[in-house]
């Protein structure tokens, strides 16, 4: 009886959950301007052109291990003209971890880049982590298209908490 119609349900409600697996989120992955359908036609719809207005798009941002450092909770940062390069040193909660890029956004009220290293544990099932806090020495690259901000932020999110331990003006 109502068997068709049971099965007609399921079978829309199975498409609509598979399709925000396969699509991906709106707005990544493109390289473009977040609309979701391909490179950035330079406007992003506040009459600024891409890259060239108050809105610099972030054509890098990386993270790379520098490997062990000597002072923990301390960043410097260096502006050059396509963006800023900040090395810094974390502190990990053990032995396995490491220092990953958690988020890297742009106020334009301040004119502030701010640049979030975290701390995260990556280790196997099978493997063991020393339990001593451990110095991550980290470099991370963001690069613009346009404008470089001239201040910036960088903030850490580790063992001994979510704190800002740089702001530097160019």
């Amino acid at each position: 009886m109502h068997r068709r119609t049971l099965l007609s349900g399921l079978g829309i409600a199975l498409a609509v959950t598979v399709a925000g697996c396969l699509g991906g989120a709106p707005g990544t992955g493109d390289g473009g301007d977040g609309d979701g359908d391909g490179p950035d036609d330079g406007d992003d719809g506040d009459g600024a052109a891409g890259g060239g207005g108050t809105h610099p798009r972030f054509t890098e941002t990386s993270l790379t291990s520098t490997g062990r450092c000597e002072n923990p909770g301390t960043a410097s940062v260096q502006f050059d003209d396509a963006g800023v390069t900040v090395t810094g040193c974390a502190h990990g909660r053990n032995g396995c971890a490491v220092a990953v890029l958690d988020d890297v956004s742009y106020a334009v009220e301040e004119d502030l880049l701010t640049v979030v290293v975290a701390s995260e544990v990556e280790r196997g099932e099978d493997e063991m982590c020393t339990e001593a806090l451990l110095p991550l020495g980290y470099e991370v690259r963001v690069e613009m298209d346009g404008m470089v901000p001239p201040n910036v932020r960088v903030v850490h999110d580790d063992v001994d908490g979510r704190r800002e331990v740089a702001r530097t003006s160019r």
